[in-house]
């Protein structure tokens, strides 16, 4: 309660970002109906469009073009005529035009994405937008019984997850708010072990990682025979696969809630009740569009499209965030009356586009690696329309099959199947991934011993080599082709 109630507003005050008055804000209108929600969601808009029109070069140049203008939206449905914004054009203007004219330079905070697809987006936020901002961040942590002073692991990108960014300001923070930061890119390399002590001497309740990190921890943990009980983890910055989201719970004994944002937005969370998401629609609104850019119905995957209503020194205002997703209708039965999202399905340059025209997102292929014994980590590359380099990190189980196809043996953490050798194991792979390939593209399997991470300690599953400059892992244990 101190950190609440004295901490948080002081820490608020000295450095210009008001939390707290937020964050009692957020506590009591996640519980309002959906039409008074969706009633704020519009007035903020129309403000919102009011001072990007007046004051952001970049929103006036495209919306004058296409003959739209604030005074059109009338409604949260006459969102959809303005244009969509595309990472390319935001960066292009960024930041001469990409700015609002009359925001204090002195209050700005500067940001970049984790380039996980490309080169990294540059955006700015005021601090009084960045207190708003973790105001909804708290907001979120609470759906899972998560509070501020809780004993916390950040196994992240490295980055401190608190308001200082650097210096003794910092540590103290860290100290005060029982938080302990740890990358995730050790998590993945030679000190693995010593993450793992650091944790157990920690003793955290709650953890923030990567679905692979905390995946990657929990089979670490299982194989040392650690136990590592928590009260939740909390996971974010990549899709979480129903693979992953079992071994975790499974091993910390606690539920995984699973957490959606990007570019400075907090989108969307889990609450554990069921499995949609709960958008933060205060300061966001998220629409599903289809190829023409218009809104497709509730249940019906597109690309993901967002405005942060409280983003005025940089707005995003219908920009493609770049995943793909579905709404939900209804109601969550935990009685908030935010909108939902029903899932997310992964970015959409995460998938394979094959000779004829299909499309394949990587959950396709993810369900294969998870039945499939010792594979500690994969990522498929497309090399060309019709080739595909099927990267695979095998762990000790490799070369038996899944229990149901084979007598069933112990050992390990997971039940298996029976031992048939590298190569027949490796076939049997190939066999499943070829019933989704259907013969248009060739695949070249490589054991490795490790897939490095991508920018910002991310697992990537696909990497699109036609697109990118990439690199392949060094050191092929063996099998299939290796360029």
């Amino acid at each position: 309660m101190f950190l609440r109630r004295v901490a948080l507003p002081l820490i608020g005050r000295l450095q210009g970002m008001p939390v707290s008055p937020t964050l009692r804000a957020l506590e009591q209108s996640q519980w309002w109906s959906l039409e008074r929600l969706r009633a704020l969601q519009l007035d903020r808009l129309r403000r919102l469009a009011d001072h990007a029109y007046a004051q952001v070069p970049l929103y006036r140049r495209l919306w004058d073009a296409h003959g739209v203008q604030p005074q059109d939206i009338r409604c949260l449905d006459d969102l959809a005529r303005l244009p969509l914004l595309d990472k390319a054009t935001l960066r292009a203007a960024y930041p001469d035009s990409a700015l609002a004219a009359n925001v204090d330079r002195s209050q700005l905070v500067r940001y970049a994405s984790s380039g996980s697809t490309g080169e990294p987006l540059q955006f700015v936020m005021t601090r009084a937008e960045k207190g708003q901002r973790w105001a909804v961040m708290f907001r979120s942590w609470a759906m899972a019984g998560v509070y501020q002073g809780m004993r916390a692991a950040n196994v992240k990108d490295g980055h401190a997850l608190g308001v200082f960014r650097s210096g003794p300001l910092q540590r103290l923070e860290q100290q005060a708010t029982r938080m302990l930061n740890l990358s995730a890119y050790a998590v993945h390399d030679h000190r693995l072990d010593q993450v793992v002590s650091d944790l157990v001497g920690f003793r955290p309740e709650v953890m923030f990682a990567y679905p692979g990190t905390a995946y990657h921890l929990a089979v670490a943990l299982t194989e040392r025979r650690v136990e590592l009980p928590l009260h939740a983890v909390i996971t974010s910055g990549e899709m979480l696969h129903p693979f992953q989201r079992q071994a975790i719970e499974h091993q910390f004994h606690c539920p995984v809630h699973d957490y959606y944002g990007g570019e400075g937005m907090d989108v969307a969370m889990q609450c554990g009740v069921g499995s949609t998401y709960h958008i933060n629609a205060e300061s966001v609104i998220v629409e599903v569009v289809g190829a023409d850019g218009q809104p497709v119905p509730t249940g019906q995957e597109g690309s993901i499209v967002l405005t942060n209503l409280h983003a005025y020194a940089m707005p995003f205002i219908r920009y493609v965030v770049g995943d793909v997703g579905a709404l939900a209708a209804g109601q969550c039965a935990c009685g908030r009356g935010l909108p939902l999202l029903d899932h997310v399905a992964g970015r959409s340059s995460d998938q394979l586009t094959l000779p004829s025209g299909r499309s394949l997102i990587m959950w396709y292929f993810t369900d294969v690696f998870r039945q499939m014994p010792g594979v500690e980590s994969f990522q498929m590359r497309q090399v060309a329309p019709d080739r595909i380099v099927v990267l695979v990190a095998p762990g000790p189980a490799f070369g038996y099959l899944p229990a149901n196809e084979g007598q069933r043996a112990t050992g390990g953490p997971h039940d298996l199947g029976a031992f048939v050798g590298l190569d027949a194991a490796l076939q049997f792979l190939r066999q499943r991934l070829e019933e989704q390939v259907r013969g248009e593209a060739a695949l070249d399997i490589a054991l490795v011993e490790s897939i490095p991470l991508g920018p910002g300690g991310k697992h990537r599953f696909f990497v699109d080599e036609r697109k990118e400059t990439g690199f392949f892992p060094k050191n092929p244990v063996s099998g299939g082709a290796f360029p």
